[in-house]
């Protein structure tokens, strides 16, 4: 059969940047334009989608290949149909920029399938292009007036006001952010339906230009009250395609990816994401699917292409002065980017044995990307990755753990933390403490430690993980938060020996470490064990009390040689052959200064 071909050039006063993010949502477009809705299914092994749809009643069933973009100038997709009228089609948005703002071209090629299908797609071709220019026109000059955009209707099911305004009520009267809950009460309410389910907290936070651990504590506090649930994405590390249960307990050891035909070991740091979706009571919001593969459906990447064989391509991209990864979804290689004021402006890069770091000069690169065998390559931003709100991060959190006590992994399963930071406090003296005050009253000390303790690590975004006798056991995320926590407990300890008095003051014992761990559940706890964990509880074995003891692995994370530039705390190292682990350790006893400044 004949190919049926169209195109239609416009002139638009906006720039490609402008328009990208709307032109490029063709999931949107898509439903503006009247087009069915579509439902996917994963073919195994492939990236490939099978998607079945129905339009004018006639059932339509195609393989759709990934989109072929670059952000922000070009998308392309390819379909192959195995059932209905059509046999291929092929089409895109190309955008150039012209002075101030851009040429853009449409284009779309149908091949028919048979004579029904040829007489059919003579009418439609043109005016499906047609159409989309036009829709195009109109987001342009909708930027143009900085107005809405009311040609892009998406769908808004209505909520249960009544429910919505009830359980508004209770997060209003949690400890929440009052300005994080008020605009997350608000975009419940008011937001269309795609922008409610599977949200991300820290990427509602840029949008709205809160604090991120705001608007993460509001999300949490919301699930309490019963306006969101909570959802735990396991995310494919090759891909960055995720699949949602609805606890910690379900969260296997090990994902797959069907696409990908990937097996992975799950981790708390780098696969498991914390997300939210407005309760089904409150408003039953749905997201139905207009176009499978649309760059909207990949934020984490900028630009995507397949490669053939030998054939290498060219992608010429405005790049940020920040990092990215050229990934190889097929041979499962990467190559981190990273920005150098003076470094290439074009760079070779064979995805089948490229080196993992590679630098680049900030603003308009080429990149010439070849392989040995089929793949699809992406560059792909870390922007997207750092505003996703880990497990590890999350569970690490005291009001976290306050709130969802019971959300632990299943017994039995192990999962690993490539990064965190526990901290082991200890009182000294405490045997003597109970003699010579007697158990209720030297009990009574030990309890008001607790609570001292607890309100440091939690101002610090830690959790307290268990307590030991009298002694904590904490998790933190982040080092440089863990050393900002010991320092101020030694520093503010005034603050607990008045009120103990006229108790005697107490001596702490603090030990702080950072590596990888495995998370476990103990005994109904979200609870560590490993090296890491070792290592921390002999540094605080060393300490006399009064200081702080920290390892050399911490003292070298860059963020905590921050605090210790900024603190100034005096420092002192020294050796010692930790009990029960192997070798001589280079250790830090920190001063801290009495008398420091909240956080």
């Amino acid at each position: 059969m004949v190919e049926i071909r169209a195109e239609r050039a416009l002139t638009l006063k906006s720039s490609p940047e402008a328009l990208w993010p709307l032109v490029s949502n063709t999931d949107r477009l898509n439903k503006a334009l009247g087009l069915p809705a579509m439902s996917p299914e994963p073919i195994p092994g492939s990236h490939d989608r099978r998607v079945r749809a129905r339009a004018y009643g006639v059932p339509l069933v195609w393989r759709e290949s990934p989109f072929e973009f670059a952000s922000p100038r070009s998308y392309r997709v390819v379909r192959v149909f195995e059932r209905g009228p059509i046999a291929r089609f092929e089409g895109g948005v190309r955008l150039e920029p012209d002075g101030a703002g851009t040429r853009a071209l449409v284009d779309a090629a149908f091949t028919p399938a048979n004579a029904l299908g040829a007489l059919a797609l003579r009418f439609m071709v043109p005016k499906n292009v047609a159409d989309l220019a036009a829709l195009i026109g109109r987001i342009d000059a909708s930027l143009t007036r900085v107005g809405p955009i009311p040609c892009l209707p998406r769908t808004k099911t209505p909520s249960d006001a009544a429910l919505l305004a009830a359980r508004a009520g209770r997060l209003r009267a949690s400890p929440a952010d009052p300005a994080a809950a008020a605009r997350l009460i608000a975009h419940l309410g008011e937001s269309p339906d795609d922008e409610v389910v599977d949200m991300r907290p820290f990427e509602l936070a840029d949008r709205w230009g809160l604090p991120r651990t705001g608007v993460l504590g509001a999300c949490l506090h919301a699930v309490k009250a019963g306006l969101v649930d909570l959802l735990w994405t396991t995310v494919c590390p090759n891909c960055g395609g995720g699949h949602a249960v609805g606890s910690l307990k379900d969260v296997s050891a090990k994902g797959r990816c069907p696409g990908c035909d990937l097996d992975y070991e799950t981790g708390l740091c780098d696969s498991v994401e914390l997300r939210v979706t407005v309760h089904p009571n409150v408003r039953t919001a749905s997201r139905a699917t207009y176009c499978v593969g649309s760059p909207a459906h990949s934020p984490i990447a900028v630009a995507q292409i397949p490669l053939a064989p030998g054939t290498p391509r060219v992608l010429e991209l405005d790049l940020e002065a920040r990092s990215y990864t050229v990934r190889a979804l097929n041979c499962r290689r990467a190559a981190l980017l990273r920005p150098r004021p003076d470094g290439p402006a074009e760079l070779d890069i064979d995805l089948a044995a490229c080196e993992s770091c590679l630098e680049f000069r900030p603003g308009r690169v080429k990149l010439r990307l070849s392989s040995s065998a089929p793949d699809l390559a992406r560059v792909e931003t870390e922007r997207w990755r750092e505003a996703g709100v880990t497990a590890a991060a999350v569970t690490a959190l005291q009001e976290f753990r306050d709130l969802f006590s019971t959300e632990v992994l299943a017994p039995g399963h192990e999962i690993g933390v490539k990064r965190l930071a526990l901290l082991f406090t200890d009182l000294k003296g405490s045997t003597a403490m109970y003699e010579r005050l007697g158990d209720a009253p030297a009990y009574g000390v030990v309890r008001d430690h607790f609570g001292y303790l607890t309100a440091l690590i939690a101002a610090r975004r830690g959790a307290v993980v268990k307590t030991i006798g009298d002694a904590v056991m904490a998790v933190f995320s982040s080092g440089a938060d863990a050393l900002e926590a010991a320092l101020d407990m030694q520093e503010r300890i005034a603050e607990l020996d008045a009120k103990l008095a006229p108790r005697p003051p107490v001596v702490l014992k603090i030990g702080v470490h950072e590596g990888a761990a495995i998370a476990i559940n103990a005994d109904g706890v979200l609870d560590y064990f490993g090296t890491t964990a070792n290592v921390a509880a002999r540094a605080q074995n060393e300490s006399a009390g009064g200081d702080v003891v920290i390892t050399d692995v911490l003292r070298d994370d860059p963020a905590v040689a921050e605090v210790l530039a900024r603190r100034a705390p005096p420092a002192e190292p020294f050796e010692s052959a930790l009990k029960g682990l192997t070798g001589v350790h280079r250790l830090w006893r920190l001063k801290p200064h009495r008398g420091g400044s909240k956080p």
